[in-house]
């Protein structure tokens, strides 16, 4: 087995140690050396074995179409039909892709396939480039993968179902229109689940509508996957966070025992940190961050933007009925028995970018974010003109934008809590070709056409509260839909509509549409509760199959849309993040509150949902693992394995320093404990199970190693502290590191003036004593070897008021040179300085005896005078934090912390 395929066990071995071994620039050494197979080839792969085996093109039945349902006509539809489609009303070199007989018929060369015959096909020539005037697509050729699902479909005899038959002079499928399209139909399943059905052991209607499609193509719904790996899968659906030891052993007992998952499916979903889990994924539709982005001569921050989030969390954790959660986030202003802790429910409209003040632009992604997110509908399409392909008219995006034109932020200040109906109308016209100014008609303010055939306007005010309204109707066909279908790509890994922010006319019918009428009709009919609709889809036995690929399945449907199997999933970026948390026992499980940048210290073990959204500089650590964009509406999210994340695994500070601190927990760094025993321990907290003896004996090997290859401390050239100065003989008392590093200054505390060290700080370029000479500044340097060394500097107080300040130079502790500045800039020179390797220089600023206005500049260069020239300035750079070396227990933590083990959900 191939170390990429390998999930069950940690990837690492002594002799890759060996191989490999080298100290890193920080001293913290052997991270590249630990877990590296491991790092560098199993982390964030997305299952090569799985790759690997959809690759293979499965022999066809005669009357077999998958192949073309399942690989070649999504191949069509995302590289051919734009420019080959009669839908689309295009007609390139008058070829139609379309349709079966379309293809036949071919276009100005002639026809495009001939079944059976690849290479006598045109369509298969243009696709292999063979031919320099006939390259489709002509952006860049297709894998050579997809290319030969193209051979093997003709080779076959070119099947297809008979909705694809078509003709030549229609192509296949008609542009949809509101009268046929699926998506605008009522929920018609006949059969969906109440509460008391969902507690049924069996029955699930989910099961039987995925078991009877199945049974058609042959298949069968997969085995149930093992208990551990179903409640690691419950857990993570449900909180976001991994089971424990604990818990892994009482519910593999439980199942053993024959007992009912649903209490553990229960407890998960009354657990806080359930809200905390799935406000984040509304987070993502919503489009959420805490400032504006770029904006010009106003505040870039979103006050108490966190506010939004938090009601999310608790909303969620309460199961507000989700049409209640849809009018608190368009209307809680408007909404007569609404508390005040529900109006920053409002973020979902207000926290979104600015748009440089533009209120066209501002109206524009608040209808879209309402459409998009809610409904599935594209009207943001329709601000120029009439939508190109769905049944929405320009009139109606501007009958929508007038309920916004009239809505107001109080103040002018955009908070999350803060919105309220204009006082006086304003009058909205259609703006012909989107252009301000360029009025058309007048427009009254109501729904879509579409939804509201009659267009009957909406009431008095703005209409948000209308709106809302209409939007959470149980007669509307779209909202349910699309709700269900968020929460089914959450849990199953997929959607069942591939697009799931539009279900318009280019959409495809879901191979479910069934389940999905289902699904909804279900969440509706149980007072909309989000919780009681995830309770419905784990209990079913199609949420529950192992991830496994077998046989006949992954011939007959490689790519899994039938959901014969569980798609297997990787952690999210939260997930992740949370998980390397938890299982070092670092994070923080306070609910609510500020945001906080993770990227920092003072907000590092806080849950990820928690953190602070730069929309103009988003972190790059979250663009690393794929987080959504905050600046626009963002319906799924990408997943991408790129070699930043292993790296950013194998070199950040960030998993260093919680690697370091779970190694140096007693029950790990007790030099009494067996060495078997600590690494079995470290196994059964990061992983939840206990190691095998190979994996034993491997981490045991892998630590000695380490220890053996463990490098020197690097020599520290500068260091920055303080001390007591006795001005009597010009001695240094001792000398004590400054504590804190914040923003390239060392200084006494978090905030200043610190408690006990006042106003000491000291930068590249100079600082502040303390408040007396108790605490004088000192910046030291190490001589790297033994020579005479000359100093050069500037001392500059540039304060009128005050006593000044006193700079004193001490050789191992004597006083060499002294100078006093007040209001002046002066230099500081010596010459003819011995020091012995080791030997330290110490400048030492006081305050004399007022520390009031004692801001100093002092500049010092060191040089050597003899051998090879040599300086040493001190405005070069402050010197960071030392860094810890990570010890041989720490680099086994890192080992398993980027194993795929932990990194995928199965």
């Amino acid at each position: 087995m191939s170390p990429c395929t390998r999930s069950a066990h940690v990837c690492f071995t002594p002799s890759f140690l060996q191989e490999s071994g080298r100290s890193t620039v920080d001293g913290r050494g052997l991270i590249h050396c630990i877990g590296a197979v491991a790092i560098t080839c199993c982390l964030f792969v997305s299952m090569t074995g799985a790759q690997e085996s959809e690759s293979k093109v499965a022999p066809q039945d005669a009357e077999d179409t998958s192949l073309f349902t399942d690989r070649v006509q999504p191949l069509l539809e995302a590289h051919c039909l734009e420019c080959h489609s009669h839908a689309y009303d295009e007609a390139e070199g008058l070829l139609m892709l379309d349709s079966l007989a379309a293809m036949t018929a071919g276009g100005s060369r002639g026809p495009s396939l001939v079944a059976g015959k690849p290479e006598a096909s045109l369509l298969f020539q243009a696709l292999t480039y063979a031919d320099t005037d006939l390259q489709m697509p002509p952006s860049e050729k297709l894998s050579e993968e997809d290319i030969e699902v193209f051979r093997s479909w003709i080779a076959t005899g070119a099947k297809v179902p008979p909705s694809f038959q078509g003709s030549v002079a229609t192509g296949g499928p008609q542009k949809s229109t509101a009268e046929n399209h699926w998506a605008y139909q009522p929920l018609r399943s006949g059969e969906h689940a109440t509460s008391a059905e969902v507690d049924a052991a069996t029955g699930n209607p989910i099961d039987r509508i995925v078991s009877a499609k199945l049974e058609t193509r042959g298949l069968q719904l997969s085995p149930r996957a093992d208990s551990r790996t179903l409640l690691r899968r419950l857990s993570y659906d449900l909180t976001g966070l991994p089971p424990n030891l604990h818990q892994f052993a009482e519910f593999e007992a439980s199942q053993l025992a024959g007992q009912d998952m649903l209490p553990t499916v229960d407890r998960l979903l009354a657990s806080p940190q359930f809200g905390e889990r799935w406000a984040r994924h509304w987070m993502d539709v919503s489009r959420y961050a805490d400032n504006k982005g770029y904006v010009f001569q106003e505040d870039r921050e979103y006050a108490e933007a966190y506010k939004y989030r938090d009601w999310l969390v608790r909303s969620l954790n309460q199961d507000m009925p989700y049409d209640a959660f849809i009018r608190y986030q368009l209307a809680a202003d408007l909404i007569p028995d609404a508390s005040p802790a529900d109006l920053p429910a409002l973020g979902f409209l207000t926290l979104g970018r600015r748009f440089l003040n533009n209120k066209l632009d501002i109206i524009d992604d608040r209808l879209d974010v309402v459409t998009r997110g809610l409904m599935g509908m594209t009207v943001a399409c329709a601000r120029c003109h009439d939508h190109k392909y769905d049944p929405i008219s320009q009139k109606d995006y501007y009958s929508l934008f007038a309920v916004f034109l009239n809505t107001d932020e109080p103040g002018g200040e955009p908070w999350p809590h803060r919105l309220a109906d204009s006082e006086k109308e304003r009058t909205a016209h259609v703006l012909l070709r989107g252009v301000p100014g360029n009025n058309g008609e007048v427009v009254s303010r109501r729904f879509v056409s579409l939804l509201n055939p009659s267009e009957v306007p909406f009431g008095e005010g703005s209409g948000r509260l209308d709106l809302a309204r209409a939007i959470a109707s149980p007669t509307n066909p779209l909202t349910a839909r699309v709700l269900v279908n968020r929460v089914w790509m959450q849990l199953m890994g997929t959607p069942l509509v591939d697009t799931p922010s539009d279900f318009g006319t280019r959409s495809t019918e879901p191979e479910y549409l069934e389940l999905l009428d289902s699904l909804a009709e279900s969440f509706v009919a149980n007072q909309w509760s989000i919780k009681q609709l995830i309770r419905h889809i784990v209990s079913s036995r199609t949420y529950q199959q192992s991830s496994l690929e077998i046989q006949p399945g992954k011939d007959v449907d490689p790519a899994n849309r039938l959901y014969w199997r569980m798609n297997r999933k990787r952690l999210d970026f939260e997930s992740l993040r949370d998980t390397l948390l938890k299982v070092t026992g670092n994070l923080d499980e306070r609910l609510y509150g500020q945001a906080v940048p993770i990227d920092q210290l003072s907000g590092a073990l806080r849950r990820t949902v928690y953190s602070y959204i730069d929309r103009q500089n988003l972190p790059s650590v979250f663009r690393t693992f794929d987080m959504a964009s905050p600046d626009t509406h963002t319906p799924k999210r990408p997943q991408t394995s790129v070699p930043q994340q292993g790296l950013y695994l194998m070199n950040s500070d960030f998993i260093a320093e919680i690697s370091l601190r779970l190694s140096e927990q007693p029950e790990f760094s007790d030099a009494e404990v067996d060495a078997a025993e600590k690494a079995n321990r470290l196994f059964q907290q990061i992983l939840g199970r206990a190691a095998t003896e190979q994996e034993i004996q491997l981490a045991v090997e892998l630590t000695e190693q380490a220890e053996q290859a463990a490098p020197a401390e690097l020599a520290e050239r500068w260091i920055y502290g303080y001390g007591p100065f006795d001005v009597s003989n010009a001695t240094l008392q001792s000398f004590t590191r400054l504590p804190m590093f914040i923003a390239e200054t060392w200084q006494g505390g978090a905030e200043l003036p610190d408690a006990k060290l006042g106003w000491c700080k000291l930068s590249a370029l100079g600082g502040h004593p303390g408040n007396s000479q108790e605490f004088a500044v000192v910046r030291r340097w190490v001589a790297p070897r033994s020579g005479t060394v000359s100093i050069r500097g500037n001392l500059n107080h540039p304060a009128a008021e005050g006593d000044g300040v006193r700079a004193s130079l001490l050789s191992g502790g004597k006083l060499i040179e002294q100078w006093t500045a007040l209001n002046q800039r002066m230099p500081t020179r010596a010459q003819g300085i011995d020091v012995e390797q080791g030997a330290v220089l110490d400048f030492v600023t006081d305050c004399i005896s007022s520390p009031n206005h004692d801001s100093f500049e002092w500049k010092v260069a060191v040089q050597y005078r003899e051998g090879t020239p040599k300086e040493f300035r001190s405005e070069a750079g402050v010197p960071q934090p030392p860094k810890t070396p990570m010890n041989p227990w720490a680099l086994l933590v890192q080992a398993l912390l980027t194993t795929n083990e932990l990194a995928f959900v199965d």
